[in-house]
């Protein structure tokens, strides 16, 4: 299957941002094929500089999921307004991590098989 995992917490709320990073982790683990979409806040788990600080309440480490996902080769999509206003970007995005704008990720979940949002 297809997901899409929508995630519009990070450093405001550390705990949902990681419960979203988990899931996206899972699925993978369970050989789906998974697309990370960040907007808001989240847009910072995007940022190399920035994600390994993200620190859930009684959480695994957020660096740890990430660096897993990423060495998966699964997409990092960052809301592009959102990022712009948060300083993220090209200069500082994880390998993965590509801008993309809302109609992208509004077709990904008309395409998608499912859809998960945190």
């Amino acid at each position: 299957m297809r997901f899409i995992v929508a995630v519009t917490a990070g450093t405001d709320d550390p705990t949902r941002a990681t419960l979203g990073m988990i899931a996206a982790n899972v699925a993978k683990q369970q050989g789906h094929d998974v697309t990370v979409w960040l907007q808001g806040e989240a847009v910072n788990i995007a940022n190399r500089n920035v994600y390994d600080k993200i620190v859930g309440h009684n959480m695994p480490a957020m660096k740890d999921i990430v660096d897993s996902l990423v060495s998966e080769g699964v997409p990092f999509w960052a809301c592009e307004a959102c990022a712009k206003g948060r300083d993220v970007g090209e200069h500082n995005f994880l390998p993965n991590a590509e801008m993309a704008g809302m109609g992208q990720y509004v077709q990904a979940v008309a395409d998608f098989d499912r859809s998960m949002s945190f």
